[in-house]
């Protein structure tokens, strides 16, 4: 089959593009002839630099010839546009961005119901921090929320029970989950590693929602007895802003046990994966989580928030067995020290993950993604 695959831009190189990505992959093994249609042309050597090496589409299109750096929420609206001549020239249609479009997508992976992101769990997302985002997005918010009650059809898929209910709650269909893919093999490298440093590490974009002042009051209180270092990748005006606004901190707190790192090549995370013990995420109300898999496929034990898909799909909601939880700065504090303070836990815990994580694999997201397409038929 001629099969299209819609994605606004692949360029953040994020958990939603390596999904994209991996799509691709699967549909290609599977025989199927893959075009790829995007707003903004793919700048492949930085996707590969921070994903790793990935199988492209036999054919890309780009609605515009240029990086669209304005408006960027509103991109995944343009590929209604994409997905109007893919219709016609593809067998099936497949849109992995997951917002609702105005065009009959056959599958649609949607991560969470954008409509719906600022209402029961809101994060802080750049969308909350000021009027004048609140403004910018409510037009998209409002809009999405009509398009989904309309125009949502198609086999729904999602990355979590977590983002399930919400997507039945705000708009009454039912999806089915099916786990994004972690390139498990890859990440278990950094396992080889002989010794584990007293390092704490967070990894992802520079983005509000990622709630990196949580952690930088983590390492205040553990000055003495943990490094940190926080990984993420910076792309446009506003994460540079929120980059520079967590520099401040650090200088102001003289934090030197903290380090902010950008762009890192993907050699250099194993790298730092290899000497980490522990994983904080600090995100609350987490859809799912990649960072947290590929955190635990590398040997640490995961820290995270007690909500969203990190606490209830990835660690089932049990408070050490794979990982563990907390609510509040103290309790985050002392579950890190008694991870640093007890070999035996840790071992324990990491042991258990080695065969465990594999349902989160990104073989096992392939196999479930081929199923979908053959129940469509």
């Amino acid at each position: 089959m001629r099969i299209g695959v819609i994605h606004h831009s692949l360029n953040v190189a994020g958990g939603g593009e390596r999904l994209c990505l991996k799509t691709i992959e699967a549909l290609k093994e599977a025989g199927h002839e893959v075009v790829l249609a995007t707003v903004e042309p793919t700048n492949w050597k930085r996707v590969e630099r921070i994903l790793g090496k990935v199988v492209k589409p036999d054919k890309e299109t780009s609605l515009l010839p240029f990086k669209l750096e304005l408006f960027g929420i509103y991109m995944r609206l343009l590929t209604s546009f994409s997905a109007l001549k893919l219709r016609k020239k593809c067998d099936l249609l497949i849109n992995t961005h997951g917002d609702a479009l105005p065009v009959k997508a056959d599958i649609i992976y949607m991560h969470y119901p954008m409509f719906a992101l600022l209402k029961d769990n809101p994060v802080s997302t750049k969308y909350s921090e000021s009027i004048f985002w609140r403004a910018y997005f409510a037009p998209y918010e409002m809009i999405q929320g009509i398009i989904a009650q309309k125009f949502l059809e198609g086999l729904i898929l999602t990355n979590s029970n977590f983002s399930r209910k919400a997507i039945k709650k705000y708009t009454g269909k039912d999806s089915v989950v099916v786990y994004p893919p972690v390139d498990i093999k890859t990440f278990a490298i950094a396992t080889k590693s002989e010794k584990r440093e007293n390092l704490i590490v967070s990894c992802g974009r520079y983005s509000a929602e990622k709630n990196y002042e949580f952690v930088l009051k983590v390492a205040e209180k553990l000055r003495e007895k943990a490094k940190f270092i926080i990984i993420g990748s910076v792309s446009g005006r506003v994460s540079r802003d929120y980059y520079e606004k967590l520099s401040q901190i650090k200088r102001k707190k003289k934090l030197d046990n903290v380090e902010l790192l950008r762009n890192v090549s993907f050699g250099d995370l194993l790298r730092i994966y290899g000497k980490a013990k522990i994983y904080l995420h600090a995100m609350k109300y987490e859809h799912f989580g990649i960072s947290v898999v590929e955190a635990m496929a590398a040997g640490m034990v995961p820290v995270v928030h007690r909500s969203g898909g990190s606490w209830e799909d990835i660690l089932e909601a049990k408070q050490g067995v794979h990982g563990f939880s907390y609510t509040t700065l103290d309790e985050a504090v002392g579950i890190i020290k008694k991870i640093i303070s007890d070999v035996d836990l840790s071992k324990e815990i990491t042991s258990r993950n080695t065969e465990y994580i594999y349902k989160f694999s990104s073989e096992a997201y392939k196999r479930r993604f081929l199923r979908s397409i053959k129940s469509l038929r």
